[in-house]
């Protein structure tokens, strides 16, 4: 088995492959950018090396540097991941011409499947069945149209060097097309450096059905069942499933078989994915196989027992495949949900910023979380927005989502905004619970998944105000003698309580609660009576206290249980309320009941202002690179026109007029990277 190894990638995926080859013995080596010079997969790595800038281009897209890096070190073999240069034949080739080995498929066989117009030739002749379409190498706009018209709308202008659904448009009727062309290549050109697109007929209401294949350098190959990806989201996966749903014996072998012919027809290596579309008739069509490890990998060896890294990194280093196909068993039902940044509330904008707090599930053999962040990691603009993977195993679907339910409310990332709350809803939807699922499941149940939680407020808004209450600010002096009267900030009155009015928001509303303090020495004995004591309680001032809270009309009796860490337990009139509380700066984050809610805390001059509202005004909804302007000064625009194009994590992302008007002044152009709410463009 090989010694030392490389791998060519970061975050999830670097640290997953570092697992199993660490396990195996294999001394692993890391690369990185300026960035990610403090990412867990640097950490985890037996050593690691500088590649170069953030931007891909300037680090993790750099074969040359990447090898030369592995042959300085004494790397004999390099495992690409996924993305980056996973399916690049150029530094596949660049590696067997230094004599290091590509943990993947030959040069020839990436080339075959990296183009999808000359996949769908090749699986033509293997007899493999293809989406009705165009893959000519002809790409003139107005030939394309014609051709679109042809097959009849809608289509889907597809990258045809593209994956991860970049450069791929659905396409209603004609007037769309132009555009919709336009953006897709310039999405293909600037993630694949080919801005050559495909079309094909959008089968309508389809499911989205993978084979997981493996074969080895001795003309050996088998399938490791199906994957269902269905549930998608602008032709990105979320959730993806093992084995398939409804999948019949009978179809998954034939599915399977035709996926083997696929990869022997190319003279395969490795592992790989054949993807098919599979209509309400049972009919399946090649959509384009994946010459690499998918993302969604884990659900397989959740199904199979097996290890897919160790058996890629055993065919790299020539062994035959240890089993055959009538060895593989079906274990099980699993399903892995993807952790993004975005704003599930916003258009699913990407989002960026730094992770305050991180809670992970409990792991076991049926829960498992693949992962590449840490506690007070940044996330950028400069990469895919993909976080982590949780991946649930059960006896039966129906115990899977109810593993997937629990590690879900148990899972928490604070500080940059992400899908998480969205996964929780969208695994409740009834549909979902019923297996009834397409690739349009989530445009079909968009109102459901939008519905907010009827939930009580001031419980939380008590929680924020306690926390606010019982941790003093940078500039509260007081003694740090426990017994001296000046170390206690309760507010001490004579004659009156000390009341104090504090103010939050919440989404898009102001609330206020007034704390009225207690004396000490109301609960001071209590203190000392219920925990048979005879220590003066102010060496733990906060155990037993207790207040008032008033919020509108309402009024609650609160004692302090205990406070450690981010917890807080507390009574509330006769609830017993356990929350974890989250602070940053003026940002408040309560986790109760496995819900997150964002709380702003506001100064009380500020309570009282009208909240200056952005007219006349766009502004950038995240960090990112300006790819079109399709207006100047002095155009008249209509209501929804697309006004720029913006790219953030290697998504475009349109920024439409939010009303008719006349541009007044464009403040950016085509490759200018701007800030989130840096203004773009002003209009009357």
């Amino acid at each position: 088995m090989f010694k030392k190894i490389l791998i060519a990638n970061r975050g999830e995926i670097a640290c997953r492959i570092m697992r199993t080859a660490q396990k195996m013995g294999i001394h692993c080596i890391a690369v990185y950018s300026t960035i990610d010079d403090n990412a867990l997969h640097v950490q985890m790595a037996d050593e690691a090396h500088l590649l170069g800038d953030a931007p891909s281009v300037d680090s993790y897209l750099c074969g040359d540097k990447i090898i030369a890096i592995a042959k300085k070190y004494g790397a004999e073999a390099i495992h690409p991941g996924y993305g980056f240069l996973s399916e690049n034949a150029n530094f596949a080739a660049a590696c067997e011409k230094e004599k290091i080995i590509f943990i993947g498929p030959t040069p020839a066989a990436i080339l075959a499947m990296g183009s999808k117009s000359n996949a769908k030739e090749i699986m033509t002749k293997a007899k493999v069945p293809c989406t009705p379409g165009y893959h000519g190498e002809k790409q003139d706009a107005d030939f394309l149209l014609q051709e679109a018209k042809k097959i009849g709308f809608p289509v889907l202008i597809k990258a045809t060097m593209g994956g991860g659904g970049k450069g791929m448009r659905r396409v209603d009727d004609a007037k769309q097309f132009k555009e919709a062309l336009e953006s897709a290549q310039r999405e293909a050109l600037s993630s694949f450096g080919d801005k050559n697109v495909l079309l094909e007929k959008y089968v309508l209401n389809p499911r989205h059905i993978e084979i997981q294949i493996m074969a080895d350098n001795h003309n050996n190959a088998l399938y490791l069942f199906e994957r269902d990806c269905s549930l998608q989201r602008r032709h990105q996966k979320i959730i993806e499933e093992a084995p398939g749903l409804g999948i019949s014996d009978s179809l998954r072998r034939k599915m399977g078989d035709t996926a083997v012919t696929a990869a022997k027809a190319i003279g395969y290596r490795g592992a790989g994915t054949i993807e098919f579309l599979l209509d309400d008739q049972g009919q399946f069509y090649f959509m384009e196989m994946n010459t690499r490890l998918q993302v969604e990998h884990p659900v397989t060896e959740m199904i199979t027992g097996f290890d897919l890294v160790s058996w890629q990194l055993h065919i790299a280093y020539g062994e035959p495949l240890a089993y055959q196909q009538q060895d593989l068993k079906l274990q099980g039902h699993a399903i892995e949900v993807r952790l993004y940044a975005e704003d599930a509330e916003n258009d699913f904008l990407p989002a960026t910023g730094t992770i305050h707090y991180l809670s992970w599930p409990e792991t076991n053999k049926n829960v498992r979380v693949d992962s590449g962040i840490q506690e007070k990691d940044s996330i950028s603009s400069y990469y895919d927005p993909m976080m982590a993977k949780l991946i649930v195993h059960g006896d039966t679907r129906h115990d899977a989502i109810n593993e997937l339910e629990n590690a879900l409310k148990q899972l928490h990332i604070i500080g940059v905004k992400n899908n998480r709350g969205f996964l929780r809803k969208l695994i409740a939807v009834d549909d979902f619970i019923d297996g009834k699922i397409n690739t349009n499941f989530i445009e079909e149940h968009a109102v459901a998944l939008k519905m907010a939680a009827n939930t009580d407020i001031n419980p939380i808004l008590c929680a924020a105000a306690l926390h606010l209450v019982l941790t003093p600010s940078e500039n509260t002096l007081h003694s740090a003698d426990v017994f001296s009267p000046w170390h206690e900030n309760d507010g001490f009155r004579l004659q009156l309580p000390y009341q104090r009015c504090l103010h939050f928001k919440y989404e898009d509303a102001n609330y206020a609660v007034t704390v009225i303090y207690h004396s000490a020495s109301e609960y001071e004995q209590k203190y000392v009576n219920s925990h048979n004591v005879g220590a003066d309680p102010r060496v733990c001032p906060n155990i037993g206290r207790t207040y008032t809270l008033q919020i509108k009309d309402k009024t609650y009796a609160v004692n302090i249980h205990e406070k450690t860490g981010h917890s807080l337990s507390f009574t509330l009139n006769d609830s017993v309320q356990t929350m974890q509380i989250i602070a940053h700066q003026q940002q408040l984050w309560i986790i109760c009941d496995g819900i997150e809610y964002a709380l702003q805390t506001i100064e009380p001059l500020q309570a009282t202002n009208v909240e200056h509202e952005q007219r006349g005004h766009l502004t950038a909804p995240m960090p990112g690179a300006i790819v079109a302007v399709h207006v100047k000064a002095g155009d008249k625009v209509q209501k929804d026109d697309c006004l720029i194009v913006m790219e953030a994590m290697k998504m475009e992302h349109s920024i439409y007029a939010p009303q008719a008007g006349v541009v007044r002044e464009v403040f950016y152009a085509a490759g200018d990277r701007v800030d989130e709410g840096a203004e773009l463009l002003a209009f009357d």
